[in-house]
């Protein structure tokens, strides 16, 4: 599911570079889901006091606010470095961003933290390469929509397998629209990680032992009466 998100936001990213997505356009789209999830939120909590509600619009409405201010100083960021450079750096960030996702098992890899840090710095390389603050910004708000809000967002997400399989199939059409060999590397990518690793695994589960020895903790043992 997080490999789509990012698929989803390379597409994009790819697309206002273009010009064939317009950033007024992305901001009210996700305006427009963010009311949706807020409305399904509230439905289903029932239980959010209009001083939460009032917390949160307000919190929406600083980082606006910031995200805009320092949108024309994000732009121009990295002007004196090479587009090659800034998306190895940004291809490095999204890696260590699908590495350190918490995929609700835990290791010692996973850190929220790091994943989220990793891809706000990509989102911070890529929106340096616009030639106007508005598609930076929206950019930025994507990031945050797409690495932020959806995590958070998934207890109100229909079953896992239908979500995964609608934003697999949303980042594969987005992705045909830009590449054919991009395309057939992310399927062959989700295929494995989606299919072909939880058939593995579920088929290795008979295998499994438990190897007991001096290691093991010992145990009281109360002899029956």
């Amino acid at each position: 599911k997080e490999m789509s998100v990012v698929i989803i936001f390379w597409c994009c990213y790819k697309f206002l570079k273009t010009d064939l997505l317009q950033p007024e356009t992305l901001l009210v789209t996700m305006l427009g889901l963010l009311v949706v999830g807020c409305t399904m939120f509230i439905s289903r909590v029932r239980k959010v006091t209009f001083t939460g509600l009032l917390a949160g619009i307000k919190t929406i409405f600083l980082f606006t606010i910031i995200g805009f201010a320092l949108s024309p100083v994000l732009y121009k960021l990295t002007d004196t470095i090479s587009t090659d450079t800034i998306h190895s750096m940004a291809l490095s960030s999204l890696l260590i961003h699908l590495l350190t996702s918490d995929y609700g098992m835990y290791a010692p890899i996973v850190s929220w933290q790091i994943s989220l840090n990793a891809a706000v710095f990509s989102t911070v390389c890529l929106a340096s390469r616009f030639d106007h603050h508005l598609s930076a910004f929206s950019l930025l708000c994507l990031s945050v929509f797409s690495f932020l809000l959806v995590p958070l967002s998934r207890p109100l997400l229909p079953s896992p397998i239908l979500s995964s399989l609608l934003l697999a199939s949303a980042a594969l059409s987005l992705l045909s629209c830009i590449s054919t060999p991009q395309l057939c590397l992310a399927l062959l990518a989700l295929a494995t990680v989606q299919i072909a690793c939880p058939v593995m695994f579920h088929r290795l589960q008979a295998d499994k032992m438990t190897i007991h020895g001096p290691w093991d903790e010992a145990v009281i043992f109360t002899a029956p009466q």
